[in-house]
């Protein structure tokens, strides 16, 4: 029963619109555009895969987050894609701080991606690419919209499968809470 009410507020919030506004942000990493799919397999030497970093807003919108990555022994990185909407601020995604502003007047108040990645999976062991806080902060924060840009601790959604099925995050939320997502 567990699993299925957590399966059941994963996919409430994974097609949470506009008009029916989270009321904190989350983020998700997902290796389609349309970030539905969880997971990746191994299909050959060094199997091509694209990785997506899906945020969906709090009800005071999104102008700017800042994250870490961790990424297993069995990826190798590639070019990364950020969103034109956005800009990087005194960060590079070389280093293991990653950011993205959006420009002045543009908030976001429903799904976006901020970057996508070529990456390379070199082997079928099982493993995972996690998002998490960036170096020195223990949460990754999303500045709202809201006069100052408050920042706001994101929760995660998932964790990208590598060679598994992608690891959904479980939170304790009420059934309330959940249902509030499409009020």
């Amino acid at each position: 029963m567990k699993i299925l009410l957590v399966a059941c507020a994963f996919l409430i919030v994974a097609s949470a619109g506009a008009d029916c506004l989270a009321s904190k942000p989350y983020v998700g990493l997902y290796a389609d555009p349309g970030h539905s799919v969880l997971s990746v397999n191994y299909t050959g030497t060094y199997t091509h895969f694209e990785m997506w970093l899906w945020w969906l807003p709090s009800e005071n919108g999104m102008q700017a987050v800042e994250f870490g990555m961790t990424y297993p022994s069995n990826v190798i990185q590639s070019t990364v894609t950020i969103n034109p909407l956005g800009y990087g601020i005194g960060c590079n995604w070389s280093y293991d701080y990653k950011c993205l502003a959006f420009g002045e007047g543009s908030c976001q108040m429903d799904w976006v991606w901020t970057h996508h990645q070529l990456c390379f999976l070199t082997d079928a062991l099982p493993s995972v690419i996690e998002i998490g806080p960036p170096p020195g902060l223990s949460a990754i924060g999303a500045a709202n919209c809201l006069p100052g840009y408050p920042v706001e601790p994101v929760t995660v959604l998932n964790k990208l499968g590598l060679n598994q099925d992608g690891v959904i995050a479980v939170e304790p939320e009420s059934w309330g809470a959940i249902k509030n997502l499409y009020r």
